[in-house]
């Protein structure tokens, strides 16, 4: 984002009453620059370097795709150009593939230094191309075996030879996470930080605080995080599949939409390239093939659109496919219902309708929320009067409180918005947005202050609520901090759609910003600089699937505070 464009942004968010509007603006005439890194490449030797470049909803039309051009130093040279995908819209046929979401790029370069990045720029908009590649090359031609560092020659991984990276101004914009975000602090570098100088620090500025563990954890989670740490204590992610719980290789690619730097968006292809291979047909993860919850397609999506690799495709449409036997009508007489089971079959089945358009898909979608719409106002059978917001369900159906009881999970609650979210990017319908607004009053009515083992008194949500507002007894009534984050983030969420749809709740910008809080001084309890010493990781992530919870679904946090609440954010919460 320019200067001039970052200062409109805080003025016009600061003196108007409505949010900003939810997608990024068309940018008709633009240009990226792209930094294209050798991996498996030798010196001078012509190499096929195949990328996609996301583009804000509106920006090119498929008939106007004559006029991306790609330059080297200036110079315009031959590019194969197609489309990935176009932008869907479920209810609007004026907007319906009426742009290009993603464009695929393959150009011929060599590198001699198989060392340093080139840099070359894509452009559109302007003249037409001149200069063209005759055909399409597939996987064959740009991936190649990986044989050292997070996987191994055993492991059968393949990664891309040349890794294109794009700045994170425009990855931000939410062309691939549909929730647009705000880009790292200039400060936040690619490196590990030091987890010394990280303890010293108690809280920062903002969000940076969650950016930065999100960085440093990621180091963790591929066993980076210090060489003293031992091999029990080390994420088994070859052999177990707990740490692939909320999508391990998604969050990867989360962290580089967010950061622009290439270590998390390599590491995020080689994890998208070993779970697409440990799927079998019916979209299930072979680590635990009986369970759906390990069943996801976002990270095969991202990989697809940013490599061009279509060996992607047919995983994302079986993942989609594992769900299609999760009941997403409530109903008394389920035995299961659970916010996260419906929060990964709607996830799995918007994205695939993205990626596909499948008409089959988009019904599929919409049936969904329908229900949940339905849910959310009250079906018969559950307890009235209530806390407004809830996906009230009983405890034999979910399994953690009172059977006979009706109750609603907080982080469950976070996942499912996280999905309808991304089911608006395809509508932008005031049902969705409703919903989301409303699990805000919930979200609110479940946090409670009491002692924490971070220091103090802090706010945290219960792990699960009953219907009219008060805690279950036993390990139900649970101080969650520990989801203090994905929390925060879908009150955010919430908070800034009553802001779009006028009905803001005055309450939540202080409330999110002591959950916040709670976050920001358990990011610190967890930093323990001398654990290596002991075998330990120093950024101590635990149970490994919280690193997934925590940040896959709060990347959009900075962009939804300074939306609906920039005077907060640019305070930094103090």
């Amino acid at each position: 984002m320019n200067a001039f464009r970052c200062l409109w942004f805080w003025l016009c968010v600061s003196s108007c009453s409505a949010a900003e509007p939810f997608f990024a603006p068309a940018q008709p005439v633009a240009s990226v620059a792209v930094d294209l890194h050798p991996i498996s490449v030798q010196a001078n030797q012509p190499v096929v370097a195949s990328f996609g470049v996301p583009l804000a909803r509106g920006s090119l039309a498929p008939s106007a795709l004559s006029s991306v051009r790609v330059l080297d130093g200036g110079v315009e040279i031959p590019a194969y150009v197609a489309v990935l995908t176009p932008w869907r819209h479920r209810n609007n046929a004026a907007i319906d593939g009426a742009s290009v979401r993603v464009v695929l790029v393959q150009i011929e370069v060599s590198f001699a230094n198989v060392n340093q990045a080139k840099r070359i720029v894509v452009e559109y908009g302007g003249v037409a191309r001149t200069l063209t590649r005759p055909a399409r090359v597939g996987r064959a031609s740009t991936w190649s075996a990986v044989s050292s560092g997070s996987f191994l020659a055993a492991d059968s991984v393949q990664e891309p030879r040349v890794i294109a990276t794009m700045p994170a101004a425009w990855l931000a914009q939410g062309v691939l996470r549909t929730t647009q975000t705000l880009p790292f602090d200039a400060s936040n570098g690619a490196a590990r930080d030091d987890p010394q100088a990280m303890d010293n620090i108690a809280t920062w500025p903002g969000t940076q605080e969650a950016e930065r563990a999100m960085k440093n954890n990621f180091y963790t989670v591929i066993n980076e995080d210090d060489p003293n740490v031992t091999v029990a204590n080390q994420c088994p992610y070859k052999t177990a599949f707990e740490p692939w719980l909320y999508d391990r290789a998604a969050t990867m690619f989360a962290l580089y939409l967010k950061s622009g730097h290439l270590k998390p968006l390599r590491e995020a292809l080689r994890h998208a390239d070993f779970y697409r291979k440990e799927l079998n047909a019916s979209g299930r993860f072979s680590l635990n093939a009986g369970d759906t919850k390990y069943s996801f397609n976002e990270s095969l999506a991202y990989a697809f659109w940013l490599t061009g690799d279509d060996t992607f495709l047919a995983p994302i449409t079986a993942t989609a496919n594992a769900h299609n036997s999760t009941a997403h009508a409530w109903t008394a007489a389920l035995s299961f219902w659970t916010e996260r089971a419906v929060a990964f079959k709607l996830n799995a089945h918007a994205i695939d309708y993205e990626v596909t358009g499948s008409v089959a898909r988009r019904s599929n979608v919409d049936a969904m929320i329908q229900s949940l719409s339905a849910h959310q106002n009250g079906l018969p059978g559950i307890p009235s009067p209530r806390i407004d917001g809830g996906w009230y369900h009983t405890g034999a159906q979910h399994g953690d409180w009172d059977p006979a009881a009706y109750g609603a999970s907080t982080w469950m609650t976070a996942l499912l918005t996280d999905a309808l979210r991304r089911a608006y990017a395809t509508a932008e319908d005031t049902a969705t947005a409703q919903m989301i607004r409303r699990s805000g009053t919930f979200l609110s009515a479940a946090l409670r202050t009491q002692s924490s083992f971070y220091g103090g008194n802090l706010l945290a949500p219960r792990y699960v609520i009953e219907h009219d507002g008060t805690d279950f007894a036993g390990t139900a009534a649970i101080h969650d901090q520990e989801h203090s984050l994905d929390v925060a983030a879908a009150l955010a969420w919430a908070d800034y759609f009553g802001a779009m749809l006028g009905q803001r709740d005055a309450a939540l910008q202080s409330t999110i910003a002591t959950l916040y809080r709670t976050y920001d001084l358990g990011v610190n309890y967890w930093i323990e600089p001398t654990s290596p010493q002991s075998g330990r990781a120093a950024f101590r992530v635990f149970p490994w699937r919280m690193w997934g919870w925590e940040h896959r679904t709060s990347d959009g946090l900075s962009w939804a505070l300074a939306a609906a609440n920039a005077e907060l954010f640019a305070n930094g919460f103090e």
